[in-house]
């Protein structure tokens, strides 16, 4: 991955700037940039959404298929997610950058997901032991400009939030079962999405910490941490990555901050669907 290349100068300017919670952008340390998301803009899918922060932008669309059930899990549904870099999305990344990139994404996308209950699974079993619904997620960016996680992740609840599922018959018994998938656009279920997690990253800069860093920010950070917030304003899941170590007691303040700025984005979302929703049944 080629990096952007800062100056000594430029770094202690950045970090002196978050360390005093005046960024170079004029946000305090725990703002984020103007968060953009709308739904239902990929034909062909069965949900799927957009969300642009500063000059990051993805794609989530979301399609669903009838599979065999588990074994194992003979009772739930499955959700199949996949993370890909758009060859234009950044002119910082390059040879197995983008791989990389995807790669971390993915790691923590999975994580938050990981529960069964961050979406209720039991909903997307058709038959026990027989069929059950597979949830394809496409996560595409199309630019990066820093914070790609917790972009994913508003992006990935939202587009769960516009799926809209086909309602299923049963005919016959044993080998002689058949499913009738509806064709009917009025006859379908939404997904239950209330407990879907969203990522908060909080990046450490010199003795303070910052969300939503620019690409520039990024570049100074020693270290991260990847929370999972639920509505609720739970901790639902949570990674560290970076070389640099923290202190228990800032580690403590990261994850106060993260649970208080989710909680609050998790309320502005819920508004915003519910809007995009009624607006799109008018």
């Amino acid at each position: 991955m080629n990096l952007i290349r800062l100056s000594l100068a430029e770094r202690k300017y950045i970090v002196e700037s978050i360390e005093e919670d005046i960024r170079t952008d004029g946000r305090s340390c725990e703002d984020y940039r103007q968060i953009e998301i709308e739904t239902r803009n990929l034909p062909n899918t069965n949900g799927s959404s957009r969300c642009k922060i500063g000059k990051t932008e993805v794609l989530v669309g979301v399609k669903a298929e009838v599979v065999d059930s588990d074994l194992h899990n003979p009772s739930i549904g499955k959700i199949n997610i996949s993370v890909d870099c758009s060859a234009t999305a950044s002119p910082h990344l390059a040879g197995r950058g983008s791989e990389t990139m995807e790669q971390e994404v993915l790691s923590v996308l999975n994580l938050l997901y990981s529960s069964i209950d961050a979406l209720n699974l039991t909903d997307l079993c058709i038959v026990k032991g027989e069929s059950c619904w597979l949830l394809n997620i496409d996560v595409l960016f199309i630019q990066c400009g820093g914070n790609l996680f917790d972009a994913a992740s508003f992006a990935l609840k939202a587009a769960l939030h516009s799926t809209t599922m086909p309602d299923v018959s049963v005919a016959g018994e044993g080998i002689e079962m058949e499913l009738e998938i509806s064709d009917d656009p009025y006859k379908v279920w939404k997904l239950n999405t209330s407990m879907c997690p969203i990522c908060i990253t909080l990046y450490q800069e010199g003795e303070s910490f910052a969300v939503d860093l620019t690409e520039e920010e990024s570049e100074c950070s020693t270290g991260h941490i990847h929370v999972g917030v639920l509505p609720s304003g739970e901790v639902s899941a949570m990674e560290k990555s970076g070389a640099g170590n923290l202190e228990p007691i800032a580690l403590l303040e990261m994850i106060d901050a993260a649970i208080r700025i989710g909680t609050d984005i998790h309320k502005q979302l819920h508004s915003h669907l519910l809007a995009e929703s009624t607006t799109a049944t008018l």
